[in-house]
């Protein structure tokens, strides 16, 4: 199995294990209970963020494997890490991070085909057919997810917190490794076809994600916080996995791991942000989720 592809099955496999392990179905309820929230939030990710990801890659004409990573990720919502990125160190709330992370992973396995069957090129599609998108997230996204969700209850919250933690770090030395791997790659392209503005196309598709999430988390800051954040990140384990399975030798790989760093690198301003005001979010309404 080629280097790429064993990384990026680490990366998506620990994620979606960490993700399960992190559920807590009796706040799933809460969560699946405000269905106006869920639903804009459903909207954000799995709509607008992709439609515009299109408009944009269509209107400046982006170069066919470039396009197809930027709408990958755009096409890909779902991350475990929103603890600390979106949950309470931002002012946001821990619960709704929590709950829309596994939610999300788990409905890209009807989205993602369907999505991709609509925006990506049909050169792409002949690599990589809705029925490969399905076994794929099937094997390596939602049975993983499945396994984290149904060990959780059975894990006292340490050896849960513990494991997830592993998970984590086994995750970002994936990554690590995988930008090493890829790095010469990543230099060549950036260097010979990005230029200024496919990373400016990036960061317009990362500044739209983090806006339309912030306006559709509703009235309550925390949920807006979260939600911002949330839209803003995704799920670079699958995209890297379909990059490496369908896509080797491309550009496809160097420009997810692009949208990673630069969607990152966006997130930081905001994130500074959040955190330098989340005293400014009510602290009875943080008492509240914590002791639910």
């Amino acid at each position: 199995m080629p280097l790429p592809k064993m990384l990026a099955l680490i990366m998506i496999v620990s994620t979606m294990i960490s993700s399960g392990l992190q559920v807590d179905w009796s706040r799933m309820r809460e969560t699946l209970g405000q269905a106006g929230l869920l639903a804009r939030a459903l909207f954000a990710n799995f709509i607008l963020v992709p439609a515009f990801a299109y408009l944009v890659v269509r209107h400046f004409n982006v170069t066919t494997d470039v396009a197809i990573g930027i709408l990958l990720m755009s096409m890909a919502p779902g991350v475990p890490f929103l603890v600390n990125s979106a949950g309470r160190n931002v002012g946001g709330s821990l619960v709704f991070a929590l709950e829309i992370a596994f939610l999300f992973s788990a409905l890209s396995l009807i989205t993602i085909p369907i999505t991709a069957t609509l925006l990506l090129p049909p050169a792409a599609l002949a690599h990589a057919p809705a029925a490969k998108f399905l076994t794929t997230l099937v094997l390596f996204q939602i049975v993983p997810l499945l396994i984290g969700a149904l060990l959780a209850p059975r894990l006292s919250d340490s050896a849960a917190t513990t494991l997830t933690k592993v998970l984590h770090l086994l995750f970002f030395a994936a990554l690590l490794v995988l930008l090493v791997v890829v790095g010469p790659r990543l230099i060549q392209v950036v260097s010979a076809t990005y230029g200024a503005g496919h990373l400016l196309i990036i960061a317009a598709i990362g500044l739209f994600s983090a806006v339309v999430g912030w306006l559709l988390g509703g009235p309550d800051r925390q949920y807006r916080r979260t939600l911002s954040i949330a839209t803003l990140m995704r799920n670079i384990g699958l995209c890297a996995l379909i990059a490496a399975t369908s896509f080797p030798g491309t550009a496809v790989a160097p420009t997810v791991l692009t949208y990673l760093v630069i969607t990152f690198i966006v997130s930081l301003p905001i994130r500074v942000f959040y955190a330098r005001t989340r005293e400014a979010i009510s602290r009875p309404a943080l008492a509240r989720e914590a002791h639910s």
